[in-house]
């Protein structure tokens, strides 16, 4: 604003002074309007944004990539148990992928989605630490569910903290299981019963039924540590559980806040999204922007639980457990549907995104305990594997960022992606920096601009390679609840068209294809010309397998051992091959 020139007032009268201080005061006033009409304006212009995360949901279990596939890309291996074990036809369950999330797919092609999408761990507690952090997990000696359990999250490396402190309003509802559980919950229950407090909740289990009992129903497991909880990583407000899963109906897992939410009665997808629709509508109403994350149950493990009779009716194939799992898709589908609605209603469509993932690939098919089935086919097709592994099913992912107001031409992108970069997107967006220091980045170039130079040039995996959680347990003499424990460590890393993975020594008696063991193997495989990972190039492409393997152990230095896990198998992944002649290629 101009200087304003005082001198005159000395010579005027007091009636033309009155009215000078009146222009001069209508001056200041109209200036601080502006100013704070284009503050507002700019205010306007940050995004909302909900990160939606599915439990398990498998790459080929999401209808958008099925357009051309085909029954013929199944994994064969899948299909055989499917057909000896379940019955249920392939061409149905084609089908269901394709029309079970009608508005998701719908949001997947007005944006921009990811085919070459990862995330950083086959398993959910890892996956989720590496979401949450923007850092690979393996960096904070997390490698398995346990490590991350034990280990939880450190203070300020939520990236949830960053977007609060950009002034949004911020919430996580659902899945958190990154951190430990309120112990003090378990050492008040056995002091009140007079019971040691050496005992552990599987002992207490077994001889003090009661006890159990008590703490399940008052929500132990699902509860978290006061360093882990996430009203001291970010976030505003928090319903939703610390455990690997939930009840669909009658939880008792359940926290809002810092308060066991008692008996959850109503099918937790419907919960959960009214519980974030609530916080929304006050965020809105309040004029503040706001950050959700609304992690979802469904589809983790075998969903035994019926859907709600106006999710289930929809399907009507001769198989319960695929209509029940496509059922279960299409209650997620509906409830975004819910948010859609809900957020033109409000005028905030627009400028709100909305960016839906997996936290790893599908728990698919197998048998375990005789009656839980996994979740049916596709599964990960057209990749081979399955939760656990780190064939390209384990950690292959379905991802795509909806934004109508910041992408204005919608495609499908080949761009190497992991989903540590979603938070960093949604900093980025927000107007915040995003830390350099990190693994994850910022996918707004790609968002703005389909020719943009790549963010990755190479994604890199380290832990357990299990049969554990899919079809693939069928191939080893143990059972769902032993086999990680006999599972061999690797790493793998995706650069270009090629995936190279360092598998650890198998064990005698465990593996039916290797009875008596088998040494450490390097594995190649071009990705492009090989989805499914059945011919191995390494013996052909030794200075590939050389050069990738210098990568990855360039980049992985700083892994630091196990919070859990054993140190032996963990040792097995820090020795590089120092020369072509000493490679390992599988038979």
């Amino acid at each position: 604003m101009a200087t304003l020139d005082f001198t005159f007032v000395a010579h005027s009268n007091k009636k033309s002074y009155i009215r000078f201080l009146t222009i001069f005061a209508v001056l200041v006033l109209s200036y601080g309007c502006k100013k704070k009409t284009k503050m507002s304006e700019v205010t306007e212009q940050r995004p909302n944004v909900i990160f939606v995360l599915m439990d398990d949901m498998g790459y080929g279990q999401f209808g958008v990539h099925n357009d051309t596939l085909k029954t013929s890309d199944f994994d064969p291996y899948f299909v055989h148990l499917v057909d000896s074990l379940q019955h249920y036809s392939l061409e149905e369950s084609l089908e269901f992928s394709k029309t079970a999330m009608p508005t998701v797919s719908k949001l997947a092609r007005e944006g921009v989605y990811f085919t070459n999408a990862f995330t950083s761990s086959s398993l959910c507690a890892p996956s989720r630490m590496g979401i949450a952090t923007g850092v690979l997990q393996n960096r904070f000696g997390v490698y398995r569910n346990t490590d991350a359990e034990k280990r939880g999250i450190d203070r300020g490396n939520h990236l949830a903290t960053k977007m609060r402190d950009l002034g949004y309003k911020t919430a996580h509802i659902g899945k958190w299981h990154i951190g430990q559980f309120d112990d003090s919950m378990l050492k008040n229950a056995l002091a009140k019963n007079g019971l040691s407090d050496t005992l552990t909740l599987p002992n207490i289990r077994k001889s003090h039924p009661e006890v159990y009992d008590e703490l399940i129903n008052g929500g132990y497991l699902g509860s978290t540590a006061e360093k882990h909880h996430p009203l001291n990583h970010g976030f505003d407000y928090f319903y939703g559980y610390n455990y690997w899963a939930s009840q669909f109906y009658n939880a008792t897992n359940v926290w809002e806040n810092k308060v066991h939410a008692g008996i959850q009665e109503d099918y937790n997808t419907d919960t959960f999204t009214t519980k974030a629709l609530n916080f929304i509508e006050k965020q809105v109403d309040d004029d503040e922007p706001f950050y959700v994350q609304l992690h979802y149950h469904a589809v983790h493990d075998s969903l035994e639980p019926k859907a709600p009779a106006k999710y289930f009716d929809r399907f009507s194939s001769n198989s319960y457990d695929l209509n029940n799992f496509y059922a279960h898709l299409y209650g997620v589908d509906e409830n975004i549907k819910r948010v859609v609605a809900f957020l033109k209603s409000k005028n905030q469509y627009e400028n709100t995104i909305i960016i839906f993932s997996s936290d790893n690939g599908a728990m698919a098919g197998g048998s375990y305990h005789g009656h839980k089935t996994g979740s049916p086919l596709p599964g990960n097709a057209p990749y081979s594997g399955h939760k656990g592994n780190y064939y390209q099913g384990g950690v292959r992912v379905p991802l795509f960022v909806h934004w109508p107001k910041g992408i204005k031409n919608p495609y499908h992108s080949k761009h190497l992606v992991s989903a540590m970069d979603i938070i960093p997107t949604a900093l980025d967006a927000a107007g915040g920096e995003v830390p350099n220091d990190i693994d994850g980045k910022s996918l707004l170039p790609i968002l703005r601009d389909e020719n943009s130079l790549p963010i990755h040039e190479e994604l890199y995996w380290a832990g357990i390679h299990s049969n554990r959680w899919g079809y693939t347990i069928v191939k080893t003499t143990k059972t769902h609840d032993n086999e990680a424990e006999f599972a061999p460590p690797a790493w793998a890393i995706v650069k270009g068209d090629y995936l190279l993975r360092f598998t650890g020594t198998l064990e005698n008696g465990v593996y039916k294809d290797f009875l008596d063991g088998r040494e450490p193997v390097f594995e190649l495989f071009n990705l492009k010309n090989d989805p499914k990972e059945k011919n191995d190039l390494a013996t052909l492409m030794p200075e590939v397998v050389f050069e990738m393997q210098k990568t990855y152990f360039k980049n992985t230095s700083d892994f630091k051992p196990p919070t859990r896990w054993d140190i032996k198998k963990w040792e097995e992944l820090q020795k590089p091959s120092p020369d072509f002649d000493k490679l390992i290629f599988k038979d």
